[in-house]
């Protein structure tokens, strides 16, 4: 196992939605072998029988499905099996996927090249809560919602230096964990800071705060992955 890949608890489990492939099942293994829980492969099609715990992560593979679908694919996903985390696999990097991010779910995309260790990675920060997009993804749904009313940069100067240090970090794609030991505070005083912070500024999760912050404090840039 890599050393930078801990395991996740015994009760994560992932599910690959797509065809049961010769290269779906080595995914799987690793998967389990890198991350340390089960992972299972079912088709796209029956989705109401897949018993998806609470705390599943479904990865739809999206690899031979055609661009104008995936939409329809993310929709049906959400829709008849009962998942509050997806991540899309296999991804193609000449498609715009900046609309992806809005889908109810939605906390992921891996390209077709993305690195083993950064599946893993991607993973492991999706169960903690993260979410792991690539930076192109998060500068194109920055160029389609720029132009939506955001909140008067006057809303920076009600947070408090705190506050502001976590969003820096979060902005950035980091864990509740890695922020918490940044700042030497505990993981649950992150998360306050997090709560009060998206209350002041007006958004619902990290990705519109990370467009927030990129917006209106300076210096703060998405990185990449």
């Amino acid at each position: 196992m890599n050393a930078e890949a801990r395991p996740l608890a015994p009760h994560r489990s992932v599910i690959i939605i797509g065809r049961n492939s010769l290269q779906n099942r080595l995914f799987a293994g690793l998967i389990e072998q890198r991350s340390g829980c089960s992972c299972l492969i079912h088709s796209a099609e029956g989705l109401d029988g897949i018993p998806f715990a609470a705390n599943a992560l479904a990865l739809l593979d999206i690899e031979s499905v055609a661009a104008a679908d995936i939409g329809a694919q993310l929709q049906a996903l959400s829709a008849r099996a009962s998942c509050d985390s997806i991540a899309v696999i296999n991804a193609d990097e000449s498609v715009a996927f900046g609309h992806i991010v809005t889908r109810p779910g939605v906390k992921g995309v891996f390209f077709r090249d993305t690195s083993q260790e950064n599946i893993v990675k991607g993973i492991q920060a999706i169960f903690n809560g993260d979410y792991w997009l690539p930076r192109k993804i998060l500068c194109e749904h920055l160029e389609r919602t720029r132009l939506i009313q955001r909140p008067a940069p006057s809303e920076a100067t009600r947070l408090t230096r705190k506050e502001i240090e976590t969003l820096r970090l979060l902005a950035t794609g980091n864990s509740t964990l890695y922020i918490a030991t940044k700042l030497h505070v505990s993981p649950h005083t992150v998360k306050t800071h997090i709560y009060h912070l998206f209350r002041k500024i007006r958004v619902r999760n990290r990705v519109q705060a990370a467009q927030w912050a990129m917006q209106n404090i300076d210096g703060v840039e998405p990185t990449d992955r």
